[in-house]
């Protein structure tokens, strides 16, 4: 039995013209680690993760470290109370194989359009994974929202003053990429005013190892707006910290041509060493 503590950080009242959006990393799911667990250890993970997100019960749900598309499947089927429909899952590759670290949007609602695609090398620099992208019209209007999980900090010996700044690159170049996609969106899909970025990007303005790191500031440069705005870290934890590591803000939810109504709701739980971080988002 998954032990399941849940606070919330801020209510919001929901009002018609909001829509809510959930982004959680669920670490390896659903075995929570690199290889397969018994069926039945996964099938507990997969539902411990639908009562967590039929309590908070967003429109759009933003994956990151998910397996596939059948477990999102699962996933869907379990939360009873709420129909998900699956909208897209990323099958990205690493050293040629698909790795069990995909993006997938889940959401009430069918999409107008879905799809994902990997991030381009750019010399040394390649970034992992990619963004999985879907568009969906609220109150007449078409919003595009972005699944996306960054290159880690994980460090494999050698140079590692070397290797940080290398994992660092990777984000920035991936940062980039995501920003010149959006342009490119708004200029060809009529309609597309509102976009929400969502996910794990590894990395915040708290620590040290990151003070040199560009990659919120591309986000900001490019007109988006920090779901978290001026809060302090302690209201805005999403890694709790563990051994060497502080608490840490990894997880985020930006957007361009949308506001958030209120604070991000944090929710604590077992199941991940992420948190879901949860926003209601409108127009401007």
């Amino acid at each position: 039995m998954w032990l399941l503590l849940s606070f919330v950080l801020n209510v919001n009242s929901f009002a018609a013209d909001t829509i809510r959006v959930t982004t959680w990393n669920l670490e390896w799911f659903p075995s929570g680690k690199s290889t397969k667990a018994p069926e039945e250890v996964e099938q507990q993970r997969i539902q411990a993760a639908a009562n967590v997100i039929e309590v908070l019960n967003p429109d759009v749900l933003l994956l990151q470290e998910v397996r596939d598309w059948e477990t999102c499947e699962k996933l869907a089927a379990a939360v009873k109370s709420l129909k998900y429909h699956v909208i897209v899952v990323s099958a990205f590759k690493e050293f040629g194989s698909v790795t069990w670290q995909q993006e997938a949007i889940l959401a009430k609602q069918d999409a107008e359009s879905a799809w994902s695609a990997p991030w381009t090398t750019k010399g040394a620099v390649d970034p992992p994974r990619g963004y999985a992208f879907a568009t969906f019209r609220y109150g007449g209007r078409l919003v595009g929202f972005y699944s996306v999980h960054l290159k880690s900090n994980l460090i494999r010996g050698g140079d590692v003053a070397k290797q940080a700044q290398l994992n660092i690159l990777k984000r920035e170049l991936a940062a980039e990429q995501l920003i010149t996609h959006v342009g490119e969106m708004q200029k060809t899909i009529p309609g597309l005013r509102g976009v929400v970025v969502g996910g794990d990007f590894n990395t915040n303005v708290d620590q040290a190892d990151f003070v040199s790191e560009k990659t919120l500031g591309i986000f900001t440069g490019a007109g988006f707006s920090n779901s978290f705005g001026t809060l302090p870290l302690a209201k805005r934890v999403t890694h709790p910290g563990k051994g060497r590591y502080p608490d840490a803000t990894f997880d985020y939810l930006w957007m361009k041509g949308m506001k958030a109504v209120g604070v991000p709701e944090i929710t604590g739980t077992v199941l991940s060493d992420h948190w879901p971080v949860t926003v209601e988002v409108t127009y401007e």
